[in-house]
């Protein structure tokens, strides 16, 4: 059995009442870098628009209002493209699901509720010989984290966040298609549900047993170093954050990074939902280079600036900010490219020598 969809299998995106908002981030980075082609996108606040319409993405895929009405698409997969902080199921969700399930269609679920483990859905499933991917399961066994990343002469990027949410899988997945145009062999490592969902592989990081969350990490960079020469990990939560914070230092020592690129995002100024000021750059900057030094140093050498929903004159004056503050090179990775930060990497790697 496949470990995940095949490149062809047609998707109606499941973004019921969220598609454009915060918690449809799975559902955007899907159509914006996944491999899948979209059918359709189901939310019925926007539907009789297209993709492009509704949210300005390069994708004239439609919306509908139902699962029912994203048959004449022909989709073959069913993908849950929103989430919120726990990842738990809605209930509201499992007429839809079986539904897909009675019409054809596989599911591709990144929550953290495993439909393979809910008895009715999983009956269905089977029933119709449809495919239940959990991608957030991880893979067993795992090792615990040992440091091997450190010694690797391949250049290891990891994004590093202010906050959980500002995109630092968007950052990851530009750095690497910026390497790619320049010639060089490189690898994105999902470490999250979306970016499994986006390049077919990866380990959903903060569904591994602690113990084992740098072991898993550590193990996709060792992987991809055997025919790759920069490897840029997808970073998760940051290590202000309280609840994620684990997940953040993890992926720190597992990946072993020689380059890190910090990843805020403009309009935030407290972390997530709660009532804890965000943290200035320079703060975040002292903070993952420390953390890093205990078992490899590693510099963060550019910042990645998320500016959605700010015109171009307050999102350059972000920018100018952010440059002036910390020194460094920054640059919002959707409206202006990498090209400064990955110069900043390259010259990184020449510094080391």
């Amino acid at each position: 059995m496949a470990t995940y969809l095949e490149p062809q299998a047609r998707l109606a995106i499941y973004a019921e009442g969220e598609f454009g908002k915060k918690h449809a981030k799975t559902a955007e980075g899907v159509i914006r870098y996944g491999r899948n082609p979209v059918a359709a996108v189901i939310d019925s606040q926007k539907s009789g628009a297209t993709v492009r319409e509704a949210v300005g993405l390069n994708c004239d895929a439609p919306i509908v209002a139902s699962v029912g009405d994203s048959l004449k698409h022909s989709p073959s997969a069913l993908l849950l493209g929103t989430a919120w902080t726990g990842g738990a199921l809605p209930p509201h969700w499992r007429k839809d699901i079986i539904q897909a399930l009675e019409s054809g269609m596989d599911i591709v679920n990144g929550l953290h509720d495993f439909l393979e483990n809910d008895a009715e859905i999983s009956a269905v499933a089977k029933r119709h010989g449809r495919r239940l991917f959990d991608v957030r399961k991880p893979p067993m066994p795992l090792p615990v984290g040992a440091g091997l990343a450190k010694d690797l002469k391949q250049h290891v990027v990891l994004t590093v966040g202010t906050d959980c949410s500002v995109g630092k899988m968007t950052a990851s997945l530009e750095l690497d298609a910026e390497a790619k145009r320049r010639g060089k062999r490189s690898k994105f490592v999902a470490t999250g549900q979306t970016g499994i969902m986006i390049c077919g592989e990866g380990i959903a990081i903060d569904r591994v047993i602690g113990d084992f969350m740098a072991g898993a990490t550590e193990q996709m960079v060792m992987d991809a170093a055997q025919d790759h020469d920069y490897i840029f990990v997808e970073g998760q939560g940051s290590l202000s954050h309280p609840g994620f914070s684990g997940v953040s230092l993890a992926l720190i020592h597992g990946a072993a990074p020689r380059t890190m690129i910090l990843v805020t995002k403009a309009t935030k100024t407290h972390i997530c939902e709660l009532p804890l000021a965000l943290p200035s750059l320079t703060t975040t900057i002292k903070a993952n280079e420390h953390m890093a030094s205990l078992l490899r140093p590693a510099k963060v050498v550019g910042i990645a600036m998320n500016t959605w929903g700010l015109s171009k004159e307050d999102a350059d004056r972000a920018i100018q900010k952010a440059r002036e503050e910390t020194g460094l090179p920054c640059q919002d990775p959707v409206r202006d490219g990498v090209k400064e930060l990955f110069d900043a990497i390259i010259a990184n790697e020449e510094n080391s020598k």
